[in-house]
């Protein structure tokens, strides 16, 4: 599987990192990414005068991607449920598992 991750939340980088390298996903991929909404609100001033409709809270985000198997992907899911870090219940982002047909 292809796993893109969608951290929403910054403080909690280093903790996903973390719980992805106890789950043996290496190799990944870290990008640093600013939200549409919040690049509307601030770079462009024809809509500057939505700011507090547009830029809630989302500004910068990370994404995430590696190759990885479900079930590392839960263990690591696992490891920071353990580390009082509950990724998906706290919405503090999103992943998205996609199949892989052929790596070369």
């Amino acid at each position: 599987m292809y796993m893109i991750l969608q951290l929403n939340k910054e403080k909690y980088l280093d903790d996903v990192l973390m719980a992805l390298a106890e789950a043996g996903i290496d190799e990944t991929v870290v990008l640093n990414g600013e939200s549409l909404d919040h690049k509307i609100a601030f770079d462009m001033p024809l809509f500057a005068g939505f700011r507090n409709s547009l830029a809630s809270g989302k500004g910068y985000m990370n994404i995430i991607m590696a190759i990885a198997e479900q079930e590392n992907i839960d263990f690591m899911l696992e490891e920071l449920k353990n580390a009082g870090v509950n990724f998906i219940d706290d919405e503090i982002g999103k992943i998205i598992l996609l199949p892989i047909e052929k790596i070369y």
